[in-house]
């Protein structure tokens, strides 16, 4: 067992920046994790030191050095969002990971937004949580690095008096380090002159917007954000109140059309006299991060078996969809279904054909409704509902059947859908609407099964 705060290495003589290259501090409530990552991360070389408490490991940044804090985000002494928000006031370049479970995503993500470099879902794995810790204790070094050089430099420069002519051989030689390393970086780094337009854009920019140097330079920049001019003027305004502008989300159009999503640091830069010479835009391509968001907000409305929509995402979608047909007098009908004998055939057969079984119904579905115009739902155990926007109840009733004789090509045995099929009248509320489609399914259920029920009226299938 790791206790509270103990380091896992030897003490740590007089803290300097070397020395805390390799150190991590890692935070989570469950002293179990912290033996294995602890274990795991000195075993790779890290210098590790632990704790339970959020307070703890405050206070452990305020008086020492660390390369990385690796923070869980659900904790009952405080929760992982201001450990993070505290541990950046405390130490801005210190690099953070976070560890979370799905439920938590939300709360990652806005981690990331807070200076974060990445995040691991429970349940992780080792690998996981190595290579996280790699990557964010390597460009944690790398600024370290980069700060010392910059600092080394202006030592340099002080003592150009002495030495003018080794001095000007170092600049030339460092000027084209500079322009190397600008090249080289994926991100895009554009400067924007007084008259608004491109000055300089490097070999990473020139990929991102898919132009030609000679095209780029000279052109205004509003011709490459999404907002145009007024976009432009805004980022004016506030380039003019607060001089720099961080992790500014947008788009910019590519030469072939396309958005391409970003982050963007603007900031003001001055010439020797302290006057307005350029404004300077460091921009990543997001692009990848947006896709993982979006897949992680439809892993959260989703079911994982059937690849349906979830219950929950159904009441949300059902009042919206009654509603706009009750403020634009649309139609809407609903299908609410079952496998009728499915507990029978789970129980005989085992819950690995019961999926089977499950995800045939919701191939059914996918198969047989509109795309982008009807949405399925796996409502819950072998239960499943399908809104129809701009369907009376004839279209409806096609739609049920094919879903229902579908089902029954795959041929599970004797298994078939009981459907109830019902359309939205002046009156209905979302629970008596879901109610209705309820009720109609069991009368098709007491008639025998295999067969789409719809109010005063049943519609037989051939048996």
């Amino acid at each position: 067992m790791v206790e509270d705060g103990k380091k896992s290495l030897a003490t740590i003589p007089e803290d300097t920046t070397e020395q805390a290259a390799n150190r991590v501090l890692i935070l989570d409530d469950e002293p179990g994790i912290l033996e294995v990552l602890s274990q795991h991360l000195v075993g790779a070389g890290y210098e590790c030191t632990s704790t339970t408490s959020p307070a703890r490991a405050l206070d452990l940044l305020r008086n020492e050095r660390f390369a990385l804090l690796l923070t869980d985000l659900r904790m009952p002494e405080m929760d992982g969002l201001e450990v993070v928000r505290r541990a950046r006031d405390i130490d801005p370049e210190l690099s953070i990971v976070v560890v979370s479970a799905l439920t938590e995503v939300t709360q990652a993500i806005q981690c990331m937004r807070l200076g974060a470099e990445d995040y691991v879902l429970k349940p992780f794995n080792l690998q996981d949580i190595s290579r996280s810790v790699s990557r964010a204790v390597e460009k944690q070094r790398a600024v370290t690095e980069t700060h010392e050089y910059q600092e080394r430099l202006r030592q340099r420069v002080e003592s150009a008096a002495q030495e003018l002519e080794r001095v000007n051989q170092e600049l030339r030689e460092t000027k084209q380090y500079l322009e190397n390393l600008l090249e080289s970086t994926v991100d895009g780094i554009i400067t924007i002159g007084k008259d608004e337009t491109i000055e300089f854009a490097n070999g990473g920019a020139l990929a991102m917007v898919g132009y030609r140097r000679e095209t780029l330079i000279g052109l205004p920049i509003a011709r490459l954000l999404a907002g145009g001019e007024d976009e432009f003027l805004n980022i004016q305004r506030l380039l003019n109140q607060y001089d720099y502008l961080k992790n500014y989300e947008t788009e910019i159009l590519a030469h072939s059309g396309g958005h391409v999503p970003v982050n963007i640091s603007f900031s003001r830069v001055d010439n020797a006299r302290g006057e307005f010479a350029s404004t300077l835009a460091i921009c990543k391509d997001i692009t990848e991060q947006k896709r993982l968001e979006q897949e992680l907000m439809e892993m959260s409305v989703k079911d994982a078996l059937t690849g349906l929509y979830n219950q929950r995402s159904f009441f949300e979608r059902l009042e919206n969809e009654v509603e706009r047909a009750k403020r634009q007098k649309r139609p809407l009908s609903l299908l609410l279904f079952d496998i009728d004998k499915f507990k029978q055939y789970n129980d005989t057969r085992g819950h690995l054909e019961g999926d089977k079984v499950l995800r045939g119904a919701g191939n059914a579905v996918l198969e047989c409704t509109r795309e982008h115009v009807d949405i399925g739902f796996r409502y819950g155990g072998d239960e499943f509902t399908v809104i129809l926007p701009e369907a009376e109840e004839p279209q409806a009733i096609v739609i049920a059947e094919r879903i229902r004789e579908t089902f029954r090509k795959y041929r599970f045995d004797e298994l078939s859908l009981s459907i109830g099929c019902v359309s939205y009248r002046e009156g209905f509320t979302v629970r008596s609407f879901i109610e209705k489609a309820d009720a109609l399914m069991y009368e098709a259920k007491r008639a025998g099964g295999n067969q789409v029920c719809r109010p005063a009226a049943q519609v037989e299938a051939p048996k």
